[in-house]
């Protein structure tokens, strides 16, 4: 719910006249002159009790103006009676706030509603002016836009073949989270599926694609998501961020996933007993230091590198 506290000075004087033609004004005269307004409009009285209300206003819950005249705004509406009373209670509360805007849904459309509290001398609630606006139209083009921005942050962030974050998801990670002067203590861990070429040269590189989705799948599976992050680099590279752990945990994680991939048992050739291993290349940057995204991402291939020359399914540390 909205408030608007903005007001000239003279708005209770504005105020009083309005309500003493108001309370001057035959009932029927009174609907005639809201009639007039061309869009959704009702006065009513601070006990929710309908001194007027134009046919458009009436419109939206299907009935008619005279007929509304002397019923509590409840009986047409519990949703916009309760907004009302809201209104109401923050207007009692604050007699200098003269606006409150609100959004409903009725019959297939959204509405703006706005209250206007109308106060008299002593800025004492007489009573409500409440106005509608359809917006069916504008919520309909926020929902496309919406959706078109999913679309789009699909397409830019999330790699298509497993459903994680991309490469370009991780970059801007690091410029959002990392590469800045105060941030939270993160590691890296860079996981490689070994020779992942030569699989995809035997078996073709539809299965390649379903095997990367079920690898992310494993890697996800042995994360606490709330403090680790996953991104897919390129084909067969993985980097885990976590967060406020230590390099013990790091290297506890790296181990685990080492021992996961292999229990798969992912064959090359199934008539032979060679299977997918990992190389996995660990990095704890220095807290206080500044780096830049090349840094980190040469760093973790150099880890990397150092564990692929260690021989098959190793792990390689990297501190600062």
């Amino acid at each position: 719910m909205k408030k608007d506290n903005n007001f000239e000075q003279d708005t209770p004087k504005i105020d009083q006249e309005f309500l003493n033609q108001i309370h001057a004004t035959n009932k029927l005269d009174l609907v005639s002159v809201i009639a007039k307004i061309p869009v959704p409009v009702a006065l009513v009285q601070h006990d929710g009790v309908f001194i007027s209300a134009n046919q458009l206003f009436a419109d939206i819950y299907e009935s008619d103006a005279l007929y509304l005249l002397g019923k509590k705004l409840g009986f047409v509406s519990t949703t916009v009676y309760q907004l009302f009373q809201d209104a109401l209670q923050l207007f009692r509360n604050d007699s200098r706030l003269y606006k409150i805007e609100n959004e409903f849904y009725s019959k297939g459309h959204f509405f703006q509603i706005y209250f206007s509290a109308l106060r008299d001398k002593s800025s004492s609630l007489d009573c409500v002016l409440i106005v509608c606006a359809d917006i069916t139209k504008l919520k309909r083009r926020e929902r496309v836009l919406i959706q078109n921005n999913k679309r789009l942050f699909e397409e830019l962030y999330l790699d298509p073949v497993t459903g994680m974050n991309n490469k370009l998801a991780f970059e801007q990670f690091l410029k959002d989270r990392f590469l800045i002067q105060e941030r939270k203590n993160y590691s890296f861990i860079k996981f490689e599926v070994e020779n992942f070429k030569k699989f995809n040269q035997l078996n073709s590189y539809t299965i390649g694609d379903e095997i990367l989705s079920r690898i992310g799948s494993l890697i996800k599976e042995e994360l606490n998501q709330d403090l680790a992050e996953v991104y897919r680099l390129n084909s067969a590279s993985f980097i885990l961020v976590i967060q406020e752990s230590t390099p013990w945990k790091i290297l506890t994680i790296a181990e685990r996933l080492k021992q996961t991939l292999v229990r798969e048992k992912i064959y090359f050739d199934p008539q032979e007993d060679e299977v997918l291993t990992c190389a996995i290349g660990i990095f704890h940057p220095n807290c206080q230091k500044m780096y830049s995204e090349k840094q980190i991402l040469e760093t973790l291939d150099r880890a990397v590198d150092i564990a692929h020359v260690l021989g098959r399914n190793s792990i390689h540390v990297l501190d600062e």
